[in-house]
């Protein structure tokens, strides 16, 4: 008998211990996915083709069940019934969703607009955590209008027996709030100076969290910070004192590999090393080289922040760059001055570059030979994006001119302008993106190096057509690129099923050989792509074909993250 509850005891034991295929079956309002997350399980994406599947052990069954069944409360589902049934190598559970709670009334009183904060109106379902982050919403548009301590009274009522919610907002506000005191403390390496310049907030400026949100941006852009702190107190007189703490990367000095593939370049490979806090202060010195089936680089660069948000620094590099038509290789210098004054910025710089043209086909057009230029650039850029490789809103402009007088020191009078632009914005469960490029060249004297033109087409250009494959060509039917150039785009974004969104695209592009592009021959495309979300941005695939000749000028183009 004791042998008999020994084995019994024993495979009861086993059986709890091995673990069980997890699946879900009955759920209709909330994806499989976020079931997942909710339970802190990781369900692998189509390409982690090396991962487990879900899995859990029979003794932690009940407490699923438990964490789920409150995880639905917090989604408006109070009456969902969940069960299980399981089979020798899988557990499923079954879930019945119920009703769910509606909400039947909001109500509000205060003197700003927080509608848009509340993401509610009647006829929706309560979501206990969408309440909660309405009130921080709330909280922090009225912090954006400089108001540090406003008194928020927010209720919401629930009728589990009705399935009716009641939600009522209730603001009152003090008096607008300053920026007091600033304390930073100095670290070993980093100067107490240097990091109060960083910031975005001013002694005896409104208060407002947005300078904050800038301020940790600014000091994050810095890779020697591996951690920055901002504190804030708030006294009677509505005075915001701030307290900045920063700690150094303990390990400043970084190396990076990496390898990928991209239908404009080809196969990628790139290795360099970082030193994130060379000699204190923030400064950088790195090396990098970076190779493709197309181009060679290898470069070094440093650069050292300012007070007031200036930086100076310098970039030498080494390229090698194979067109369709010739070669080149070229040895260039960048020293430059930049300003940060988020969301714009500004850069003044003086390039020097010795380039070589060799492997020419056509001598006439581009014509072997070594030139030497030294150029003044100014840039400017403005950003409001959400974010950079996904934006889902904003806009952005950046802009560049550049040129030289023909002299002793330099081969060339010429000029090159360049300017490109962009707007994201939602509208529903569409993300709607416009996009413009327009560029300039022109040469008064001498010669310039041919790669200074601009050539078409490709994944960042018109998509219907190869990487600079677009344009007027020579009688070998290769492409030459031209004096000036105007590129619009329009794309309209959409979710397809969970991680997978699609896009529908145009691209247009009108050439010439002047300071402006003829508008009598364009070139236009249309287009559809895949998107597939993953934790370094989208991986993206795209089809476009030239409306004109649909059947015959088409191209497929591969990259990681959004084109803008």
């Amino acid at each position: 008998m004791k042998k008999k509850l020994f084995l019994f005891f024993l495979f009861s034991t086993l059986l709890y211990a091995q673990s069980f295929l997890l699946f879900f079956g009955g759920n209709k309002a909330l994806g499989t996915r976020e079931l997942y997350d909710a339970l802190e399980i990781h369900k692998p994406r189509f390409y982690e083709f090396y991962a487990d599947k879900p899995s859990i052990e029979l003794k932690d069954i009940e407490l699923i069940k438990q964490t789920l069944e409150t995880y639905y409360k917090s989604r408006g589902f109070y009456h969902a019934d969940i069960l299980h049934i399981n089979d020798k190598n899988s557990i499923t559970i079954i879930i019945e969703e119920n009703d769910p709670i509606i909400v039947k009334s909001v109500t509000k009183t205060a003197s700003l607009d927080i509608g848009k904060k509340i993401p509610f109106k009647e006829g929706d379902i309560f979501d206990a955590n969408k309440f909660t982050q309405s009130k921080k919403d709330i909280k922090l548009l009225y912090a954006n209008h400089h108001f540090c301590d406003i008194s928020l009274n927010a209720k919401a009522w629930v009728d589990i027996e009705q399935n009716s919610a009641y939600l009522t907002y209730d603001v009152l506000q003090n008096e607008r709030c300053h920026f007091g005191k600033i304390d930073v403390k100095p670290t070993e390496n980093i100067d107490a100076d240097i990091l109060k310049s960083i910031l975005y907030i001013k002694e005896g400026e409104l208060f407002t969290t947005d300078k904050i949100t800038k301020s940790y941006e600014s000091i994050y852009g810095y890779e020697g910070v591996s951690k920055a702190i901002i504190d804030t107190s708030t006294d009677k007189n509505g005075s915001v004192d701030v307290t900045l703490s920063v700690f150094e990367n303990e390990k400043p000095i970084r190396t990076q590999a990496g390898a990928g593939i991209s239908s404009d370049e080809g196969a990628m490979l790139l290795l360099g090393a970082k030193h994130r806090n060379f000699l204190g202060d923030l400064k950088t010195l790195g090396i990098e080289t970076r190779l493709t089936q197309i181009k060679q680089t290898i470069k070094t660069n440093f650069d050292m922040p300012l007070l007031n948000k200036n930086f100076t620094g310098f970039e030498v590099r080494y390229e090698n760059e194979r067109f369709t038509t010739f070669k080149e290789d070229r040895i260039s210098a960048d020293l430059f001055l930049k300003q940060n004054f988020l969301p714009h910025t500004f850069k003044e710089s003086l390039v020097f570059d010795k380039s070589r043209t060799y492997d020419s086909d056509d001598e006439t057009l581009f014509p072997k030979g070594s030139l030497f230029l030294i150029s003044p650039k100014l840039e400017w850029g403005y950003d409001t994006r959400d974010k950079i490789l996904e934006a889902t809103s904003g806009y952005f402009v950046n802009s560049q001119i550049m040129g030289s007088l023909k002299s002793t020191l330099s081969d060339a009078s010429y000029y090159k302008f360049k300017v490109n632009g962009g707007y994201i914005f939602p509208i529903d469960d569409y993300i709607f993106g416009l996009k413009a490029t327009f560029g300039s060249l022109g040469v008064s004297d001498g010669y310039i190096p041919s790669s200074y033109r601009f050539f078409a087409g490709g994944m960042y250009s018109n998509r219907a057509y190869g990487y600079r494959k677009l344009g007027p060509t020579n009688s070998q039917n290769d492409p030459i690129g031209s004096d000036s150039i105007l590129e619009a785009t329009a794309e309209m974004r959409f979710d397809i099923y969970g991680s997978l969104r699609g896009v529908i695209f145009s691209d247009n592009t009108y050439l010439g050989n002047g300071s402006v592009p003829s508008y009598d021959n364009g070139y236009y495309s249309a287009g559809f792509g895949l998107r597939y979300k993953t934790p370094i941005g989208p991986i993206a695939i795209d089809f476009g074909f030239d409306i004109a000749d649909p059947t015959k000028q088409y191209a497929i183009h591969f990259h990681i993250g959004e084109l803008f």
